[in-house]
């Protein structure tokens, strides 16, 4: 084939990902095309044409073209390079990270939007009103980020639903972005019958064959409106006019795989390359939105008062140091609340943060933790399958012996949620449900069980962060948080607010409807500042934690890169981190290096881990810095070792 022309095509492969290819004609930026790399077969998108072509180099033709129009337009391409520049990553990594290789792969589909029965309609209040017509105001004038703060019950859910509206008179499509697929089959439902089509849900759970359903639907416009978790962000769209992010304060938009975005951020930053409104929702905003809307960077907008005008729920404390306890997990007093409401036929959610049915197995004979062989932590018990798993690795363990003395008798310590089930169903009889991401493996189960508990077949549903989500049961009227120290006792400066949203989230779920709701949490320490301001206004923890960020220099008043490196070699991964700090400390003037030292997990999959923190005013020091490592990583690297490059952190393990 003569080769009139030479593109750059981002393809999802490492180290690189943007390599030049040859073709006998003209191909606009945003197709896809099939091409030759090594010995295989890869699908990438045409980024640009080449003008500068080396004459030395013999290039590779494009295999074929896939597409008679750009399928990913020039806003996404620079979306791609914006992130792969932001999070230190090479485009290739960035490409594979958003976009399935099906996908990029697949035929384009013709697909139907299915007609839906609209039969609800309800009526803004005034203060949601206020807001919607606030936002509906600038909808047209470009980009703008909005913090829309609601209080649990507030109807947060009927403003976006408006607002999508209005973007849909306008002939434009809408994406809205939530962090858990649990949240979904409540919300669709709400949206088709408001709306009147069936609306497409896209997650990492459907098959290849109903994803590209979903993406080739909203890609040729057919799906006006598409609901997902945070790779919904990365279909590429035929016109959007308005991204939604529910819940933005959540920690699982946070991809921990490169490249580490933020979906958060990540949608902040496409909305202004397309020139739309972003809206942020949720109860508890995290404090770096807080912040920005503090600082007149987001238009902040509060929604202080229940749909139906009820109270918030008194939060009491119950110190579990001067109190009896059942079975090691309920107060008497905790116990007696619980079997007054579900005598009066009103229902209990009960918070416990573990999975499992125990979090240790114990050496009868030592007294040593039954730890994971590839990883540093300790295995947790699950009685229903008799099996200890590892929460890191996965590794699966079915005959158990101590590595220490090889002992084959243990004692399990520390409750998880399929211990509390059987200890609740010993007290209360079979009334109880648990939810947690080992009770819901598809989301036919999560539905069958949420509607069960909805109708009232179970008294008591029992679980980890899951039932803090936005569930609307009216005839929950007790929350109990079980335990809720060990989320405290993390080493994370962002310990405190999680604590707080989670709290603050998971009360909201009680006396949402005619029933008032109470909430009672157990703690061994009362007094820990984040318990004494749950019964205040919000902007006082956010007072509160802001000082204290601002006077330790973590975000928002900082910028964190986080630097691990890992071996199977403890010594080579050793001296990689010691050599790339040796080097940042003679670069950085302007940037605090904590570190380095070993991970708080140490060992992960028979990796041992070193890591640097680094914190900086600036983004460009943290930049520069991650730059630094990068180079130092790529000249002297040997054998197995790795190096993880994370911008803006949420996990520190």
């Amino acid at each position: 084939m003569f080769a009139n022309y030479y593109y750059d095509v981002i393809l999802p492969v490492i180290p690189k990902g943007i390599y030049t290819y040859s073709f006998s004609r003209e191909i606009q930026p945003g197709m896809r095309v099939k091409v030759s790399f090594g010995s295989r077969i890869e699908y990438g998108i045409v980024l640009r044409e080449n003008i500068s072509i080396d004459p030395q180099i013999r290039y590779k033709p494009v295999i074929s073209v896939l597409d008679d129009y750009p399928v990913f337009s020039e806003n996404y391409l620079k979306m791609i390079l914006k992130m792969s520049r932001y999070y230190l990553n090479h485009e290739g990594i960035t490409l594979k990270g958003i976009v399935a290789r099906s996908l990029l792969a697949s035929e384009k589909k013709d697909v139907e939007s299915e007609i839906y029965n609209c039969s609800e309609y309800l009526k803004l209040t005034k203060i949601q009103d206020s807001i919607y017509k606030s936002i509906t105001g600038i909808i047209d004038k470009g980009f703008s980020t909005n913090l829309l703060h609601g209080i649990t019950g507030s109807g947060k859910t009927e403003i976006y639903i408006e607002l999508i509206k209005e973007c849909l008179k306008r002939d434009k499509q809408a994406f809205y972005i939530v962090p858990e697929i649990s949240l979904t089959p409540q919300i669709v439902e709400r949206l088709s019958k408001r709306l009147g089509f069936s609306v497409p849900v896209y997650h990492s759970r459907l098959t290849p064959k109903q994803k590209e359903k979903v993406f080739w639907g909203v890609n040729s416009g057919v799906f006006p409106l598409v609901i997902g978790a945070r790779s919904t962000l990365f279909i590429p769209s035929k016109d959007i006019g308005l991204i939604i992010v529910d819940e933005e304060h959540e920690s699982s938009f946070k991809q921990e795989e490169a490249p580490s975005y933020h979906l958060r951020d990540m949608a902040v930053m496409y909305g202004d390359i397309l020139s739309i409104p972003v809206v942020l929702g949720s109860a508890t905003p995290s404090l770096e939105s807080y912040f920005n809307a503090v600082n007149g960077k987001y238009n902040y907008f509060y929604l202080n008062k229940r749909f139906n005008d009820k109270d918030l729920p008194h939060i009491d404390l119950l110190d579990m140091k001067n109190t009896d306890v059942l079975d090691n997990l309920l107060s008497t007093h905790l116990y007696d609340k619980i079997y007054e409401k579900i005598n009066k036929g009103e229902q209990v959610l009960l918070l416990l943060n573990k999975k499992g049915y125990a979090k240790h197995l114990i050496c009868k004979t030592c007294g040593k933790n039954l730890d994971c062989l590839n990883c540093s932590i300790s295995l947790t018990y699950y009685k229903s399958s008799d099996v200890a798993k590892c929460s890191y690795c996965g590794e699966r363990y079915r005959f158990f012996k101590c590595g220490e003395c090889g002992g084959t008798d243990f004692l399990d310590f520390g409750h998880g949620t399929e211990k509390a089930t059987e200890i609740l169903e010993k007290l209360f009889g079979d009334v109880i449900v648990r939810l947690d991401t080992d009770a819901v493996t598809s989301h036919k189960k999560l539905s069958r069980i949420l509607d069960d508990f909805y109708s009232g077949k179970y008294k008591i549903m029992v679980g980890t962060q899951l039932i803090a989500k936005g569930f609307n049961f009216p005839n929950v009227t007790l929350v109990g948080v079980i335990n809720i120290d060990n989320l405290l006792a993390l080493p994370d400066f962002r310990a405190n607010e999680r604590a707080y949203q989670l709290l603050n989230q998971v009360a909201g779920r009680a006396g949402r409807f005619i029933k008032e709701g109470e909430v009672l949490i157990q703690t061994y320490d009362p007094d820990m500042p984040v318990f004494q301001l749950l019964n205040k206004n919000s902007e006082e923890f956010y007072r509160f934690e802001l000082n204290r960020r601002s006077e330790l220099k973590y975000p928002p008043f900082s910028r964190i890169l986080r630097i691990t490196v890992s071996d199977t070699v403890d010594k080579k991964a050793k001296d990689m981190i010691d050599l790339i700090y040796d080097n940042l400390v003679k670069l950085n003037k302007d940037t605090d290096i904590l570190g380095p030292s070993p991970a708080s997990v140490f060992k992960i999959k028979n990796r041992y881990r070193y890591s640097l923190i680094l914190k900086s005013n600036e983004v460009k020091h943290i930049q520069r810095s991650g730059h630094l490592a990068n180079d130092i990583y790529t000249k002297y690297k040997k054998g197995n070792t790795r190096m993880k490059l994370d911008v803006d952190p949420y996990f520190f393990m």
